[in-house]
């Protein structure tokens, strides 16, 4: 199609089917997830590297949006996970930070451990959460009131079952001086 009739309408199915590849590998994830047949790696995953990793998937997307990411280097922090789906789900949080970051702004990003468990945090300087939206932001097909035109909600469903499998925890909150703040805890046991 686009050798036969090139311009924008051949751009726009492009994007189209771009968006239903997407929907449909996600659905498929989150199918296998159900049916507990992903199949996840136990390995040493570095923080600091994933968080890189996952930044580094969005390059293109956080220049074209002027957001920068920001990843201080606190160490070598490691959890025993899958550095493929622990990069996927990360790529997800900083994503969403993205979309909702003021113009010209940072998705922050930042780390540590301790015996219990390893931290990961994911904030953005945008305006947050709606109230509302709070309690429904990790089930399946929701779609916050200020949600992006081209999302299907099923991003954050999948982010939290990544970290589940791999024992671990995510919460949203707003910050006090404003932003929306992902928190995820990966426990050692």
């Amino acid at each position: 199609m686009e050798k036969e009739i090139p311009g924008a309408y051949a751009e726009q199915v492009k994007q189209q089917l771009k968006r239903l590849n997407r929907l449909e590998e996600s659905l498929l994830m989150l199918s296998k997830i159900d049916a507990g047949t992903l199949p996840l790696k136990r390995e040493k995953v570095d923080l600091y590297t994933v968080l890189n990793l996952a930044a580094d998937n969005l390059n293109d997307l956080l220049r074209k949006n002027h957001i920068t990411v920001d990843i201080p280097e606190n160490g070598c922090i490691e959890f025993w996970g899958d550095l493929e789906w622990t990069m996927e789900a990360l790529i997800n949080l900083i994503k969403n930070c993205m979309e909702y970051s003021k113009p010209g702004g940072i998705v922050h990003c930042d780390y540590a451990g301790n015996p219990l468990y390893v931290e990961i945090r994911v904030w953005d300087d945008g305006a947050g959460f709606d109230t509302e939206d709070l309690p429904h932001l990790f089930d399946r097909f929701y779609r916050g009131r200020r949600a992006a035109s081209n999302g299907i909600g099923i991003g954050l469903a999948l982010t939290r079952s990544i970290f589940e499998l791999q024992n671990g925890t995510i919460t949203a909150y707003n910050l006090q001086n404003g932003g929306a703040c992902f928190e995820i805890r990966i426990y050692s046991h």
